[in-house]
């Protein structure tokens, strides 16, 4: 029988960065709608208040220390997730990344390679060991990998940040192309400005803020659950012939050509180096 459209067919999700922001959102609301959820990243604290918010959800939330930068760390937490009683994680939803602002022209090449590493680094690595149970398996799978509307625009500040992501939708494209025939779906999801932690943290101005709502055709910042369903429709039945895509949920912003300066970027934000870890 066909799963229907809008339902999501995977007994077992596995949502990297669900401490905070966007990841534990769509982990919530997976724990709601009686999927399970591995919940991974790099402070079991965090993880473990996902957990607790969840309540009395029809699925659990289990938390799992995971660094996704490092491939023995993943390759390590995939393991255990396959050998437990519930087996393979057929959906993926990839949220960790590392905030981090500073100009380009001072930041050193350590910097550039950190933030470049834990985001297109760790999300290859999650990646292609969330697939390997699943080349040979008849259920195929579908991953969301969380990206930024900076991928595709020039945004002062967040140049390594913008790199980083920018590969992760190239990256998309190519594992989509080439694990298709295998019935894995690879799509991404380009949030715009939301309001959690590390969007707060690097656009706090109330200047910044002001332009760039202006800039934005809906005229202001997105709710959580506007972009927590986009990124849980691409897991459904209904996205079944939906991969290699990039889904922008901005608001309208990618339509319109305005950046914030590099004054506002150095008035407006705290110009120092300061880095958000992965959850």
């Amino acid at each position: 029988m066909t799963a229907p459209l809008f339902e999501v067919p995977h007994a077992r999700v596995v949502v990297t960065g669900a401490g905070s922001g966007i990841g534990r959102a769509v982990a919530l609301a997976l724990a709601a709608s009686g999927v399970e959820v591995l919940a991974l990243g790099r402070r079991v604290d965090a993880l473990a208040e996902t957990a607790a918010l969840a309540g009395d959800a029809p699925a659990r939330i289990v938390p799992l220390r995971c660094d996704v930068t490092d491939h023995a760390s993943v390759a390590e937490t995939f393991a255990a997730i396959e050998g437990d009683a519930g087996g393979t994680a057929t959906g993926l939803v990839h949220a960790a990344a590392q905030m981090v602002k500073r100009p380009a022209r001072s930041m050193s090449p350590e910097q550039f390679q950190e933030v470049v590493r834990s985001t297109l680094f760790g999300s290859f690595n999650v990646l292609r060991r969330w697939a390997e149970p699943l080349f040979d398996a008849p259920t195929g799978g579908a991953a969301v990998m969380l990206t930024s509307n900076s991928a595709s625009r020039g945004t002062p500040g967040v140049s390594h940040s913008s790199a980083g992501k920018a590969g992760v939708e190239a990256l998309t494209k190519s594992l989509a192309r080439e694990w298709g025939p295998y019935g894995l779906r690879i799509n991404a999801v380009g949030p715009g400005p939301f309001p959690v932690a590390k969007s707060l943290q690097a656009w706090s101005s109330d200047r910044v803020k002001a332009r760039m709502s202006e800039a934005i055709a809906l005229g202001r910042y997105g709710e959580l659950s506007e972009i927590v369903a986009p990124v849980i429709f691409l897991l459904t039945a209904g996205a079944g012939y939906v991969t290699g895509q990039t889904l922008r949920v901005d608001g309208g912003l990618s339509l319109t050509r305005w950046s914030i300066s590099e004054d506002e970027m150095t008035n407006g934000i705290n110009n120092h180096y300061d880095a958000v870890p992965l959850t």
